[in-house]
C-alpha cells in the first residue's frame, strides 16, 4: 500500500510501505478521508515527541472496514466507521476512574507515545485498528465530516468543563480548528455572548460563521478595550484558550471577571510564564482540558442531527498523494487553509 512516512523533521515521503494485516480482535480499515492535526504539524517540524522517524501519522479519520481479524463478531466488510485512537488500557486508576483520556499506559494510532511506543496512523491506504474502538457512522455522513469526529469530541469535552453557560458571556481564544468546534459546541448551550480573538481576520470571518458574536482581531484593535465594551466593563465570565501560548494565557487573566474560569486546551508552548499574582487576587480558576473520554459517540451524534456543521471549518481536500507538499505548505506557513482533509478516492 501507499502511505505518507515520516523520516524526521521536514522530511515527509509518499511511499510504498508492507500492507499490515489484521490480529485477533482487530481490523483493516480501508481510509477514505484523514484530517492533519495541529500534532501532525507539529511533529513534521520536529516539535513533537510524540512523532518519531517511520511514523505513519494520522490519528483523525474514516473508513471502511475492509478486513476482518479473528475473533471479530457485530461487525461486517464494507462498514462505515470512525475509529477511537485513544487505546486506554482500561486497567489503570485513572481509566478506572473514568479519566481514560490521560491513561499512562495508552497507545494513540498515528502517534509514538512513551509506553507503547509508534503505532501506524491513517495516513496510508489502510490501518490497522481494535475492533472495539470502531463506532459506525450512518450513511448521510460524509467521510469528510466523519474524520472530524475526534477534534469535535475534544471541543466538546473542553466546553463540558465549563459547566453551565446559559447567559454566560465567554471569549475563545484562537480560531483554530478546535477553537471553532469549542464555538459551535458553546452556540447549542445558548450563552449571551461568545467573542472570538485570533489575528487573522480570515479565521475570525469562519468564527462568526460558526457562532461568535463579536470578534476582535487583537494585533488591530485593543483587546482590553473591546473587551470592556462587549461586556459592559465587567469582563467575561469564561475563557477557553485553544492556543495555549504565554501572551493568550495571560491575557485570558485579564479579560475574566473576578471569580471567573480559565480553561485551558491549547498545547502550543509546553511551558510558558504565568502572571500568577493577578490571577490569585482575582480568584480566577483554571481548568484543562485534554483528549476525550465518552464524547467520541456523542460527536456523531452531533454531526448526524446537523447540530454542529463541521463542513465550516473545512478549506482544503486533497489526495493523499499530495500530502508531501501540503505538510510543507503548512510547514512554511504557505497554505492559509484552516482545516485540511486528505482523501484516498
Amino acid at each position: 500500500m501507499k502511505a505518507l512516512v515520516f523520516y524526521g523533521p521536514r522530511d515527509m515521503r509518499y511511499v510504498e510501505v508492507t500492507t499490515p494485516e489484521p490480529n485477533t480482535g482487530e481490523v483493516r480499515i480501508q481510509v477514505k478521508a484523514v484530517s492533519i492535526c495541529g500534532s501532525d504539524s507539529s511533529g513534521y517540524k520536529g516539535e513533537s515527541t510524540m512523532r518519531t522517524p517511520g511514523l505513519i501519522m494520522g490519528h483523525e479519520f474514516s473508513g471502511v472496514i475492509e478486513k476482518i481479524g479473528k475473533g471479530v463478531n457485530g461487525l461486517k466488510i464494507g462498514q462505515r466507521v470512525v475509529v477511537i485512537t485513544n487505546l486506554f488500557c482500561e486497567q489503570c486508576r485513572d481509566c478506572k476512574e473514568g479519566l481514560q483520556n490521560v491513561c499512562i499506559n495508552r497507545a494513540v494510532i498515528g502517534t509514538t507515545m512513551p509506553k507503547y511506543g509508534p503505532y501506524p496512523g491513517a495516513m496510508a491506504e489502510y490501518v490497522i485498528v481494535p475492533a472495539k474502538k470502531i463506532i459506525s457512522i450512518p450513511d448521510h455522513i460524509s467521510f469528510n465530516e466523519a474524520a472530524l469526529t475526534e477534534p469535535l469530541a475534544i471541543s466538546l469535552r473542553a466546553t463540558k468543563h465549563a459547566g453551565n453557560i446559559r447567559g454566560k458571556k465567554i471569549a475563545v481564544f484562537g480560531s483554530g480548528p478546535i477553537g471553532l468546534l469549542i464555538i459551535q459546541c458553546l452556540r447549542l448551550q445558548q450563552p449571551t455572548t461568545i467573542i472570538a480573538i485570533d489575528i487573522q481576520d480570515e479565521r475570525l470571518e469562519m468564527a462568526k460563521l460558526c457562532g461568535a458574536t463579536y470578534t476582535i482581531n487583537s494585533m488591530k484593535k485593543d483587546l482590553y478595550e473591546m473587551i470592556s465594551l462587549f461586556t459592559n466593563n465587567n469582563g467575561v465570565d469564561i475563557v477557553f484558550d485553544a492556543v495555549g501560548i504565554e501572551e493568550t494565557v495571560n491575557s485570558g487573566i485579564e479579560i475574566v471577571r473576578c471569580g471567573g474560569k480559565v480553561i485551558l486546551v491549547g498545547l502550543a508552548m509546553p511551558k510558558l510564564k504565568l502572571n500568577y499574582k493577578h490571577a490569585v487576587c482575582k480568584e480566577v480558576s483554571f481548568i484543562t482540558s485534554y483528549m476525550y473520554t465518552t464524547e467520541m459517540e456523542e460527536s456523531i451524534d452531533l454531526i448526524a442531527s446537523g447540530k454542529i456543521d463541521v463542513t465550516k471549518i473545512i478549506t482544503g481536500v486533497y489526495p493523499i498523494s499530495e500530502g508531501v507538499r501540503i505538510f510543507e505548505e503548512i510547514a512554511i506557513g504557505k497554505s492559509k487553509d484552516i482545516k485540511v482533509i486528505l482523501t484516498n478516492d
